[in-house]
């Protein structure tokens, strides 16, 4: 404790301060039609089903956590986990769509977050049918000439969902 004050006096007094947030950059005209033109892609690949276009959207280094908490690793782990749930032997899930809606949007230069709800509905391999909400958190960033995403987190609402009702229903019975 008796390091730390003498920490914050002298970061005062050199006028730094210990951390500095990095500050949101009004987007350019260019940078916002580029971001909403990977948006429309993504949303539109996705919706497809078109694995290769989407994953054309990818950061190769992007980190991508799903609804059910797996963690992807680039556009290969991204490919793979699609695989096992949509197409391989044991799939889960048979048909997903989304459309989401974007409730902010932070623009630092060559690197954004945005966040918002997905509206996400799924088809299950026993045609049992889904609608979520889901939340989720994007990072993109420029990467050349065009904008990739670098990570995305999606999540479900883990108290509220209509799969766990279908749990609690099932443990009812």
């Amino acid at each position: 404790m008796r390091w730390f004050i003498p920490l914050v006096v002298v970061a005062s007094l050199a006028g730094t301060p210990l951390r500095s947030p990095a500050a949101e950059v009004p987007a350019s005209d260019e940078a916002t039609q580029a971001i909403t033109r990977l948006r429309e892609g993504l949303i539109d690949s996705f919706n497809k089903c078109d694995i290769d276009r989407l994953l054309g959207h990818l950061d190769e280094n992007v980190i991508v956590t799903w609804q059910n908490g797996e963690v992807c690793r680039g556009p290969a782990g991204v490919k793979a986990y699609y695989n096992k749930m949509m197409q391989g032997d044991g799939h889960i899930v048979d048909k997903v769509s989304c459309d989401p809606q974007i409730d902010g949007r932070h623009v630092y230069g060559d690197w954004a977050v945005s966040w918002g709800h997905m509206n996400d509905a799924f088809v299950l391999k026993d045609g049992a049918e889904f609608k979520f909400n889901s939340n989720f958190t994007a990072t993109i960033a420029k990467r050349g000439e065009q904008w990739k995403v670098t990570s995305f987190h999606v999540s479900v609402n883990a108290f509220e969902n209509p799969i766990l009702g279908v749990a609690i229903k099932k443990a009812g019975l």
